[in-house]
């Protein structure tokens, strides 16, 4: 694995933070506090927020896996423009390609394109339902942070049993504002405002909620929300296109209960995301100034059931349908001579049903098993009209129908202090090409995916835990049908299934009243391999369009740590990874930077008030492929306060003013074709009625 100087002291110092730790620990053996104790602190610290995207409802310290819950308050805190915006603190997670939401494509652990070539190995949901979108010169994934109020990152493949086979980075679940979020008490209605802007790029956005309960058991919520804002400019002045935030989305959402107990649970919902208008072509990477007129939509669209059988151990049921649909839609195309407009298009229809049984046994055995099934149906098309009629798909975008179904089954026995997640999914996929592919052969596949983890708690501060996941990532259309030209046949029909095989090891420590009664100080620590064969890539001009390229490698490690007292806190993210072509021993293009994130801050309780700073620490990035690849290192500073005023004329309302990029530097991310934002300021106002 690579490691400069200036990684091997930041590793050097996480070290030694450890160590300082645990002997302050030894040697000091307070009392510990309550463990209902609250900080002013608390919400500002993550590893002791609860994850339910993982299996059972537990903090994300206890989780034998590498994972991070955002909550409501940590997204309105990071005032972001774009989905990207809002993941870019995540330890292990980067954007790549483009700046704005229509370029931005995402990578975990070193896996992920801004070209969207290998986006499938990251699952993206939104409240279940999986989204895919693969456009050339085009992100992969269209959304507002303002539509959600809970993100979690499950980094790893381990994380692909209950959700689908492939996702050999990781999975992303986002989870939709709910009625309720904004009802306390007897409230039948609340309404909810926020806006702001920013001093670059004359960026402004404004948001509004309506929660409703018109009878004791139902609860509908209606949202919008626009943005707008030009290119933004970078450190030195200069405009950096295709940079712009211009968007208009709603959701739709209503959830009733009813039985003897309101065990059942009957819940909707519909959100759109829409923008329409002249861009550069080229989304992720700003090749060229052709112009385009596009209008993109993401439509997503769930009926869910959910049933916990109250006094039934053995069931816990859950099961949705659902209908996504991202489309692209484009005209005024003067750079393809004779096409007056296209369309690219992913519809898709997805079941899911699952359920949960408890066992107890023995004095403190307990076990859960979820065991469930999915299916899904997905149409690719790309009509494409001219002056003589519609041609369906491009050689480079066939068209094509895709149907998915997989079975999964995960169990989790804790004994004492010993917990043991075992896992595994099966999964068959049938390919079947569409109108302008030269070809009829239909593609089926299946795939078995095990897994198990551990976490084993060796006292009240340590705990260790590890995992063996093997997971499958089958082709998609686009990389079965794909060819160079309409005269062309080289279809890559005989691509064999990725494989990856990931292995983790890790421990975590946690102490109260390390420094001052009521504190607690959180590490956790990942260290991971993940070695992938028969990677997928595109081939040269001489063989089918995508080849299997033999072996890679990623490994790393991830550091999380949080301090929070009764008016401090401090959180810090380490990040460190490396990839190779074990074929040719070069490395791989799709490798982040070495990153460190840091966050130190001040709460003012009487008074409601925080304020802090944060800090972003990257490496140059030299091991690449390519020269012309190489990034510098640098080092970013921003300034935040938030307020709530907790009585008076100004009880109810929300501020959050932000400086990025304080010092006003020049900076390209690593895994980003343009330049990062220069200097900002950030005020956002809100307030619910």
């Amino acid at each position: 694995m690579r490691i400069t100087s200036w990684t091997r002291g930041l590793l050097l110092a996480s070290a030694a933070q450890i160590a300082l730790v645990g002997a302050a620990h030894a040697q000091a053996g307070p009392t510990p506090a309550p463990r209902d104790e609250a900080t002013a602190t608390a919400s500002q610290l993550s590893l002791g927020k609860v994850v339910v995207s993982a299996g059972q409802e537990k903090v994300a310290i206890d989780t034998p896996q590498a994972v991070t819950t955002l909550d409501q308050e940590d997204i309105d805190n990071a005032q972001a423009s774009t989905i990207g915006d809002l993941l870019t603190a995540i330890p292990g997670v980067s954007t790549m390609g483009g700046v704005g939401a229509l370029g931005q494509g995402f990578n975990i652990r070193g896996m992920g394109t801004g070209l969207a070539d290998s986006d499938s190995r990251i699952l993206m949901q939104i409240d279940g339902t999986t989204k895919f979108f693969e456009q050339y010169r085009m992100g992969s994934f269209f959304s507002d942070p303002e539509l959600y109020k809970r993100v979690e990152v499950l980094r790893g493949p381990a994380s692909s049993t209950l959700y689908g086979a492939g996702a050999l980075a990781g999975v992303v679940n986002f989870t939709s504002k709910d009625a309720s979020d904004f009802l306390t008490g007897d409230d039948r209605f609340a309404v909810r405002l926020r806006g702001g802007g920013e001093t670059n790029a004359d960026a402004y956005f404004g948001s509004g909620v309506l929660a409703l309960k018109p009878v004791q058991n139902l609860d509908v919520l209606a949202m919008y929300t626009a943005r707008r804002s030009d290119d933004y400019k970078n450190g030195d002045g200069d405009v950096v296109p295709t940079s712009k935030a211009e968007s208009d989305s709603y959701l739709l959402k209503g959830r009733y209960s009813f039985g003897g107990d309101k065990k059942n649970n009957l819940w909707a919902s519909y959100q759109n995301w829409t923008n329409d208008s002249t861009q550069i072509y080229d989304q992720a990477q700003a090749f060229g100034t052709t112009p385009v007129r596009r209008k993109t939509t993401d439509d997503t669209a769930v009926v869910g059931y959910e049933n916990d059988f109250a006094g039934n151990d053995l069931l816990d049921l859950k099961a949705q349908v659902s209908y996504a649909n991202t489309k692209v839609h484009q005209i005024e195309t003067t750079f393809l001579p004779g096409v007056l407009e296209s369309e690219f298009s992913y519809k898709t229809f997805q079941g899911r049903v699952e359920n949960v049984s408890e066992f107890k046994f023995g004095d403190d055995g307990v076990a859960f098993l979820t065991v469930g099934a999915q299916a899904s149906q997905q149409e690719r098309r790309n009509p494409r009209r001219t002056a003589t009629g519609t041609n369906p798909g491009a050689a480079t975008h066939p068209e094509g129908d895709m149907e998915k179904y997989g079975l999964f089954a995960q169990g989790e026995i804790t004994v004492g202090k010993l917990t043991v997640i075992p896992g595994a999914r099966v999964d068959w996929t049938r390919l079947q090409p569409g109108l302008g592919v030269t070809t009829s052969k239909k593609v089926n596949d299946n795939a078995l995916s095990p897994k198990i983890a551990a976490l084993y708690a060796v006292n009240d501060w340590l705990s260790v835990f590890g995992s063996v996941a093997h997971t499958v990532r089958m082709p998609v259309l686009d990389e079965i049908y794909s060819r160079t030209a309409a005269t062309s046949t080289n279809y890559s029909l005989n691509l064999e299934p990725e494989d990856s095989n990931n292995y983790e090891l890790g421990g975590t420590l946690q102490f109260r009243d390390l420094i001052s009664r009521g504190d607690q100080t959180r590490i956790k620590t990942t260290l991971f391999r993940n070695n992938v064969d028969n990677l997928i890539a595109r081939g040269t001009a001489s063989s089918a369009y995508f080849i299997n390229i033999g072996e890679a490698r990623y490994e790393g490690v991830e550091v999380e740590a949080e301090y929070g007292s009764r008016n401090i806190f401090a959180r810090a993210a380490l990040s460190v990874i490396d990839g190779e072509d074990r074929r040719t021993g070069l490395p791989l293009n799709t490798i982040p930077a070495n990153t460190l994130n840091l966050t130190l801050g001040y709460v003012f309780p009487a008074q409601n008030l925080t304020a802090g700073w944060r800090g972003e620490f990257a490496d140059d990035q030299d091991e690449v492929a390519t020269a012309s690849l190489r990034t510098p290192g640098y080092v970013v500073h921003n300034l935040f306060l938030n307020w709530k005023p907790g009585d008076g004329a100004l009880q109810g309302l929300q501020v959050q003013l932000g400086v990025d990029n304080l010092f006003d530097i020049d900076f390209k991310r690593h895994l980003s074709s343009l330049d990062a934002e220069g200097r900002t300021v950030k005020l956002t106002l809100a307030r619910t009625f």
